[in-house]
């Protein structure tokens, strides 16, 4: 983790979290909570603090 990488390989690491999160969403945690989140959604806060969540515990 202390290794220097360039900008391309740093979006790569982003993207592949992005998807990890967007998985995450519709397998495991829709599952765990009340109604469907992904037609009702969240509020742009909700979202973000769900999100810095998930990367935290990674």
């Amino acid at each position: 983790m202390n290794n220097k990488i360039a900008l391309d390989k740093f979006c790569d690491i982003l993207a592949k979290i992005n998807s990890d999160f967007t998985d995450y969403i519709l397998e495991d945690w829709e599952s765990e909570e009340k109604g469907n989140t992904k037609l009702e959604g969240l509020t742009e806060k909700e979202w973000l603090d769900l999100y810095i969540s998930y990367v935290k515990e990674r």
